[in-house]
């Protein structure tokens, strides 16, 4: 009953964040909900902001955060469970705290429900919520890059180029397919500070709902094993998962004549490209 009460409280915190109006929830006070969960239940928690961003190369996040007047943030938050295992989990969560599309703005209806485009970061301080009460004997490394994305003078534009944490470049092609461009820089964190294996949680794309509906969710992966574990835990918990293809002519969509790739490939198989750009 008690694991059932952690579990169900943590659930219905995420959702909370999620709902929560967007002046309400900035990247600002998104950081300071994490770093009470950190305090309360005793998980190192950093913060990396400012300067500091650009100091730690986080040049994707950095350029899809700088058209707002409420900065890009990356929160960090470790739990180390099992000092004598080597193996750490990484876990990254989108955290767009508001969604504008940027400069390629989106369409003016329904954009009051872009408050839920940090449900990936929301989801990953959740488990942590969940981890840091209940103790696991496992190692974690949780990375949430949180940003606004906002059209202003100072705001990315199509066409850019710009460099990640990993050193490759991307072309931008669409400014509202932001996500995978701080996911890429959160990912690249997250091995850098000691995470063996990834899984990166985020509301990426709409190309999901047209492939699979609401009932399901999909996934990508560079790693079949690793899959076959996250869909077993996954029907254990009662959620709906599905896996995509990840064949070589996807990715080959992403192949820029200008930078390393391009973040938007169109229409076409654009859940499956979103996924491999990560």
């Amino acid at each position: 009953i008690k694991h059932v009460q952690i579990v169900a409280e943590a659930t219905n915190h995420a959702r909370d964040w999620i709902h929560t109006p967007g002046n309400k929830l900035t990247p600002q006070i998104f950081a300071q909900e994490a770093r009470h969960i950190a305090e309360a239940h005793r998980l190192d928690f950093e913060l990396i902001q400012g300067q500091d961003l650009l100091e730690n190369r986080l040049y994707g996040l950095h350029h899809v955060g700088k058209g707002s007047e409420n900065p890009p943030l990356c929160i960090l938050l470790r739990y180390r469970g099992n000092p004598d295992s080597s193996e750490v989990l990484g876990l990254v969560g989108k955290g767009i705290t508001f969604d504008t599309g940027g400069i390629s703005l989106k369409e003016a209806d329904g954009l009051e429900e872009l408050v839920d485009d940090m449900g990936g970061a929301a989801a990953v301080l959740a488990v942590m919520k969940i981890i840091g009460q209940m103790k696991p004997k496992v190692n974690v490394e949780a990375v949430l890059p949180c940003a606004e994305n906002m059209p202003s003078g100072s705001a990315y534009k199509p066409g850019d180029v710009i460099p990640t944490l990993s050193g490759k470049t991307i072309e931008v092609i669409n400014t509202d397919a932001e996500g995978r461009i701080v996911l890429a820089d959160g990912v690249t964190l997250a091995q850098q500070r000691g995470a063996t294996r990834v899984i990166d949680v985020a509301t990426l794309t709409g190309a999901v709902v047209v492939a699979l509906g609401t009932a399901a969710t999909g996934a990508v992966t560079n790693e079949q094993s690793f899959m076959q574990a996250l869909l077993r835990a996954a029907e254990q918990a009662g959620e709906k998962v599905w896996p995509f293809p990840v064949y070589d002519e996807y990715k080959a969509m992403l192949r820029s004549e200008k930078a390393d790739l391009r973040n938007s490939c169109g229409k076409e198989a654009a859940a499956i490209t979103a996924g491999l750009f990560i």
